[in-house]
């Protein structure tokens, strides 16, 4: 069934900041960045030209144009009788905004929330390559992973004072196999899955195609708000919940013990099974003290880690902690999916968990540089952004004065500059105040990313610039 997007919806999805003339090229531009990001599904329809031109405050000659420019694109296919609807052309189809490569050499993407591979990753591929004849005298297949890398995972946890049995864990591709096939094992179609309102998108995709609905929480000063979370599991039955309590991605908060221990107990009580994503919990750039894991608090919990956030971006191996009692399903699960992760990848991820912490703490101080660096040109370029440095993650989650963060990114794609806009991050409405900037790349490359998004922030907020119509801004409470 083709899904509607009313006119009040795409409007409030277009931002509130001025429109760069001529305005149907930056409505068209703004749309085709919705529909790449997934906020606007392939095959929805869009309202008519009137209720559009209505929605938006401009004449309905502006968003004809619109459309036939997105018509020309690709974009949007039109037929009388049947409304407009939108087409992801084939050469944008595997495109996300959080994972866009630069289409030409002079482009910079601050879109990626992972590292480049760090010098001690090839000494890794090396040793692996030497264990390897060993391995090629097995059959590979492992839908439960490699018993070198589950002995060593089930050895980190054990250090973390999570006492684990290698059988517990069941190694994946990536964080993202994890929660998908979490997703899969133990979710039914209509279940509610409580979310934090702000979060991993990608999750929240995975959710909505295994069946689940997302019941997300409010957006307030930080994600975990208990008062909300009493009020939604009281009002009706909730399968599961998807959080991130370490270095929260995209905010970088971190769950305190208090909220843990009340999160647990609610959880507990409705019979809510916890999935709990830790992919950023090793990239502790201060060093700061965190409450143990979720699962210390509820057993029942599932833990998500991933090599990709901790190591490298191609390293696709991650990993689910599972209850004993929960890892049958999910390997009979497997079966009708994917039946194991690559074997040599594993290999590699086992010798650096095995390292002497020197890596680590190589990796952690460059992170922490890039990190400062970045701050750093922000306040020198840009001084009207608040970006305070993240004791972790790969992030700074900033905030603009001004509720311009999709067409900023549409401006900054101008300047060859491509950026994630915030509302991609929320679950409903908001993030227009804000703009997530990764500090993984060189520090000659961010300074040069922000002084292109200094002169997309000039464009944006030019006098003499058409404001968009007034009064349709979304509500951001967190600003």
């Amino acid at each position: 069934m083709t899904s509607f997007v009313p006119a009040a919806r795409l409007a409030t999805l277009l931002g509130a900041g001025p429109l760069r003339s001529p305005a149907y090229a930056d409505l068209a531009e703004r749309i085709r960045l919705l529909v790449v990001d997934g906020r606007v599904a392939d095959g929805a329809r869009l309202p008519s030209e009137r209720d559009l031109a209505v929605a938006l405050g401009v004449s309905r000659t502006t968003t004809a144009r619109v459309y036939a420019e997105l018509r020309d694109r690709g974009v949007l296919r039109s037929r009388r009788g049947s409304g407009s609807v939108v087409q992801l052309p084939p050469s944008e189809s595997h495109v996300s905004s959080l994972i866009t490569a630069p289409s030409s050499p002079g482009t910079i993407a601050l879109t990626y929330s992972a590292p480049a591979g760090p010098p001690g990753l090839a000494r890794a591929f090396a040793a692996a390559q030497e264990q390897l004849p060993a391995l090629l005298a097995t059959t590979g297949y492992l839908p439960d992973g490699l018993p070198v890398l589950r002995e060593a995972l089930a050895e980190r946890y054990r250090r973390q004072g999570l006492p684990t049995d290698p059988e517990q864990v069941v190694v994946t591709n990536g964080a993202m196999g994890a929660l998908s096939l979490t997703f899969r094992t133990f979710l039914s179609p209509g279940d509610r899955v409580v979310v934090e309102g702000l979060s991993y998108p990608h999750a929240y995709d995975a959710i909505v195609a295994s069946g689940g609905r997302l019941a997300p929480l409010p957006v307030t000063e930080h994600p975990w708000d208990v008062q909300a979370l009493t009020a939604l599991l009281g009002r009706t039955r909730h399968a599961m919940a998807y959080l991130i309590p370490d270095f929260h991605n995209p905010t970088a908060a971190v769950m305190d013990e208090p909220t843990r221990v009340a999160w647990a107990r609610l959880l507990r009580r409705h019979g809510v099974l916890p999935v709990v994503d830790e992919s950023l919990r090793e990239v502790n750039l201060d060093r700061v003290e965190l409450p143990p894991s979720f699962a210390t608090y509820d057993s029942r919990a599932v833990l998500v880690g991933s090599a990709s956030k901790e190591f490298w971006g191609g390293l696709r191996i991650g990993w689910a902690r599972l209850p004993r009692h929960l890892v049958t399903p999910v390997l009979q699960r497997r079966m009708t999916l994917d039946l194991g992760s690559s074997a040599f990848e594993q290999l590699v991820l086992a010798q650096l968990l095995q390292g002497d912490g020197a890596d680590a703490d190589h990796r952690r101080e460059t992170a922490r540089a890039a990190r400062d660096h970045l701050v750093a040109e922000l306040a020198a370029q840009l001084p009207m952004l608040v970006a305070d440095p993240p004791a972790g993650g790969l992030n700074v989650w900033a905030e603009l004065p001004q509720r311009v963060s999709t067409p900023l990114v549409a401006a900054a794609e101008r300047h060859g500059l491509l950026l994630t806009p915030g509302p991609r991050f929320h679950a409903h409405a908001g993030g227009e105040t804000r703009l997530r900037l990764p500090y993984t790349q060189g520090e000659a490359v961010v300074t040069e990313a922000v002084r292109r998004l200094r002169d997309a922030w000039d464009e944006v907020t030019a006098r003499g610039a058409r404001p968009a119509a007034a009064g349709r801004a979304p509500i951001d409470l967190i600003a």
